[in-house]
């Protein structure tokens, strides 16, 4: 049994599925041309260890879910990049959360708001600069959104992930993934339909 907000999330969801389905094969071929590595497949904030100043990667088996050929095969550097943005949300959502206990005045919500999307977006923005700036990664998109489009595309495949993780593992955690596949549907959708 899912609350009112999750549910009301899965069923915008379904709603928009085929424009969705169609929308992601448009996506796809804007992506093409693009490196594809060794990559972690599995990175988020959790991954990362930070000591005395360094930052460490830890766990690189990947998305345990997926078979081992799949894990082991060449992906997009994006894949990785997506994975970080994606769990700005789920720091968000844990801030939140933590945040509940606290004052409970409208006034503070809509502060607590202000805060989280602040660092949402400034996390977003710093993590994205300091990325192209670490790495010259030499893609050759075959359009000129491919960067905006494996951003967009990896995002999403990331969202779909978390949610059929959240579903089997952490039920009551399902609406962080769903609300950001909403919000991604939303930015895909925009954009085809100019």
């Amino acid at each position: 049994e899912y609350d009112d907000d999750t549910a009301e999330l899965a069923k915008v969801l379904l709603d928009r599925r085929e424009a969705l389905l169609n929308a992601l094969d448009g996506l796809a071929r804007q992506v093409v041309g693009g490196l594809r590595i060794r990559v972690h497949g599995d990175l988020h904030l959790g991954q990362v260890l930070v000591v005395q100043g360094d930052a460490y990667l830890i766990d690189f088996e990947g998305e345990p879910s997926r078979p081992l050929d799949e894990r082991r095969a060449l992906h997009s550097p994006y894949k990785d990049v997506t994975g970080v943005l994606r769990s700005f949300d789920y720091a968000v959502a844990m801030g939140l959360r933590d945040a509940q206990s606290t004052d409970t005045t409208p006034e503070a919500d809509t502060i607590r708001m202000q805060t989280v999307r602040a660092y949402r977006e400034g996390a977003t923005r710093a993590f994205l600069e300091a990325y192209k700036q670490a790495a010259d990664v030499p893609h050759q998109w075959q359009g000129d959104d491919g960067e905006q489009a494996a951003l967009l595309l990896f995002s999403i495949e990331k969202a779909a992930y978390e949610i059929l993780y959240e579903a089997e593992h952490r039920p009551t955690w399902l609406s962080v993934p769903l609300r950001g596949l909403a919000e991604l549907a939303e930015q895909l959708l925009e954009g085809t339909m100019q």
